[in-house]
């Protein structure tokens, strides 16, 4: 990845996940679940060139035709960029770290905790991880992912391709947006009904919040049990929409 503009050292610390430069070139930082604004403020032209040398090794592009982007770079870190006019201010350049190896559910919770899940997963319950932005949903479901028997084919279907299990079969299939002329879009829903057609003993999806929940309800409850998923929402009755939620 790019250390342009003075952001070497924030990418190389362990603790930071997220680097935000902001369109007045204030650049943020998210260190151990702490949003931190830093010292650094790039000028437009540094902001324009580490836009470039960022999306460079993507293939990806980003102009006023098509002013936001969401790349993953050859780190596994992902990338967002947003421009003018979309961006009032300026160009927006947010950095999401590669988190590196998977965690172990005995990481995440005390022993009774991590023998229930554990339990869960090896008897192929359905399992569906919800919370907030930046809650470690997806650290959660690698780190059940890392549970499931190793003889079984695992295909992981994400947004943007974030988990790395260590696992001897595992199939990783991430969506892609359309291009700038609006074709050649491939959605999480397509992924999962493709996915199905490959033999899957489980499924990861990454990201449910649209049709494709119809689809992994249908796949969970005709053969495909113990599917594993996470889903943006603040708990689990904001996710299952009840009444008094903020689900719509």
């Amino acid at each position: 990845m790019s250390r342009d503009g003075g952001l070497g050292e924030l990418l190389d610390d362990a603790a930071v996940a997220e680097v935000m430069v902001n369109g007045s070139g204030a650049v943020w930082v998210e260190r151990r679940g702490v949003l931190e604004r830093t010292g650094l403020v790039l000028d437009p032209p540094t902001v324009d060139s580490l836009i470039e040398r960022l999306l460079a090794p993507t293939g990806r592009r980003v102009d006023r035709r098509a002013p936001f982007v969401d790349a993953r770079l050859p780190d596994g870190s992902r990338v967002n960029v947003v421009i003018p006019p979309v961006a009032v201010d300026g160009p927006c350049v947010t950095i999401r770290r590669f988190v590196g190896a998977p965690r172990a559910l005995e990481d995440l919770g005390p022993p009774d905790v991590v023998a229930l899940l554990r339990e869960l997963v090896v008897s192929r319950a359905n399992v569906l991880v919800t919370g907030a932005a930046g809650a470690g949903k997806t650290t959660l479901l690698g780190a059940l992912g890392q549970a499931i028997p190793p003889h079984e084919r695992v295909i992981t279907i994400e947004d943007a391709a974030e988990l790395t299990l260590r696992t001897d079969h595992v199939v990783r299939l991430e969506a892609r947006p359309p291009n700038s002329e609006g074709v050649g879009g491939v959605t999480v829903r397509d992924l999962l009904r493709n996915a199905l057609r490959m033999r899957p003993d489980r499924l990861l999806i990454g990201g449910v919040g649209g049709a494709e929940a119809v689809d992994l309800l249908q796949a969970s409850t005709t053969g495909h049990a113990g599917s594993l998923a996470t889903c943006p929402a603040n708990g689990p009755l904001d996710a299952k929409g009840e009444p008094g939620s903020s689900a719509r």
